[in-house]
Parts: C-alpha cells; structure tokens; sequence
C-alpha cells in the first residue's frame, strides 16, 4: 500500500504523506517513495515546482516509533540509506520545493521542511527536533543556514519545539495561513512560480544554490552570463513581446 499520494496540475506537482493513522510517521516506504517521486518529476516539463505536504492537520511526524523499535542492523542500515537518499535529493534538488506544513514536523519532519526551498506553514503548525531528547543527532548544517547559528544552536541543542509564530520570527517558517488553508497558500505561491517558465524555474533555483557561495563579483558575472542565456529563450521572447504588445494597446498605439 502507497504511503504517499501525487498529483500533477498547474505546472505544480503535489507529494502529500499518506499514514495518517501514523501521524505520517516516516517509514522506509515513504523515504522510497519521496525519492522516486522527486527523480521521476525532475526531468518532467510538466512539472516546475514541487510541494511536498502531510495535509492540513499533520505534516510529519518523524520516524516510526515502531519501526525504530524493531530495527536489526540489517532493517536500520536500510533506513539509513534510504534516508540519505531521500535528503540527499531534496537538498541538491533542480526545481523549487515547497513545504506547506501544518500541525506536527519533528525530527525526520522538520529536516524534510528544513531541505525545502521554502516553507509555508499553518498557524497550528509545531516544529523541533525531539529525537535530541534520546540523545541522537540532528541535521544542523542545512537548519544553520536558514535561521543562523545562534538559533540552530537553541533548536537543536535543547529538542525544544517552537510554535508557527516562533518559527515565523526566526526565520524558519516563510509565510503563516489560518489552521485548514496551508494547501491553499502553498499552491498560491507554486503557481505564481510556475506561471514563469520551467527553465525559469530551474534557472532561477540554480542561482540561489551557486550565488551565495561566491565572492560579490563573481556572483555578478555568472548572473549577468545567466541573464545572456535566458534572454535568447525563444519563449521568453515571446513573453516580453506579448507584455510590450499589452502595454502598446492599453496606451492605444498600433
């Protein structure tokens, strides 16, 4: 049975964890299929923005309790490799990703919100890194980055959780909707995004993951080479001679 569902429309695809029942709790399925899904949609023009959802009243809850419990070396090295798998290729992912997060996201949850692009989160949504409590490791790397040493640090050396309004403040949630509507606001803003170009799309993603690691004028250059490139796109010509066309008739030119 699928822990999982997708769906394709608008140029969005739609990942949703499907074990409610196990508060979407992560499996080795779920890792699977959360890797599958994403190679498969990688390459797909009809697809340039990814959400990656638990529905509006659980995002995920982290590993499987009764999993972890029953784990021989054999089951815990398969989970350690499909979870690599899985963060490996969110995090180093071509086409934005977008969390949309309600209720709980903790542990394995948080870090898969955290490897997101961004991260639209409901107003009853409940973030942190309880596995800390069991004396286990987080992810830090990727969460430093997004909510700054001093923040990662507290998140991370404590297993406290913080509240949507907290993770707003700090960075760690973009946007907050109202309990029921986080869906609805992560599709807003994947739409707006696929609403460019799929190349666009993966252009633009590309750029956020090169520029910050380069020295200003360097970051400069291979922007202003990107923007060579793109400009020649047959269809982003067409796009600006329509917006040209747009203004010329408002104005009432021929």
């Amino acid at each position: 049975m699928s822990s999982t569902t997708r769906t394709v429309s608008d140029g969005v695809g739609v990942l949703t964890f499907d074990r409610l029942e196990r508060r979407n709790a992560l499996s080795i399925e779920m890792f699977t299929e959360l890797s599958d899904t994403l190679d498969a949609w990688a390459h797909d023009d009809s697809v340039a923005v990814v959400v990656i959802t638990g529905g509006e009243d659980v995002f995920c809850a982290g590993l499987d309790l009764d999993l972890q419990s029953g784990f021989t070396d054999e089951t815990r090295a398969e989970y350690s490799e499909v979870c690599l798998r899985a963060y490996g290729t969110l995090l180093d992912y071509r086409k934005p990703t977008i969390a949309a997060v309600a209720g709980a996201a903790l542990g394995g949850g948080c870090d898969i919100a955290v490897f997101c692009d961004m991260r639209i989160a409901s107003r009853n949504s409940v973030w942190g890194f309880p596995q800390i409590k069991f004396g286990l490791t987080p992810y830090f790397s990727p969460l430093w980055k997004i909510v700054g040493l001093s923040q990662a640090k507290l998140l991370t050396f404590s297993g406290e959780r913080i509240d949507a309004a907290e993770a707003l403040r700090i960075g760690l949630a973009d946007r907050l909707t109202m309990p029921g509507e986080v869906l609805t606001g992560a599709l807003r803003l994947a739409r707006s995004i696929a609403e460019t170009t799929v190349e666009s799309a993966v252009n633009n993603k590309e750029l956020a993951r090169r520029s910050p690691a380069m020295d200003p004028i360097s970051a400069l250059t291979y922007e202003t080479l990107a923007y060579r490139e793109v400009i020649r796109h047959p269809e982003v010509m067409d796009r600006i001679a329509e917006a040209y066309r747009a203004v010329r008739e408002r104005k009432g030119e021929k």
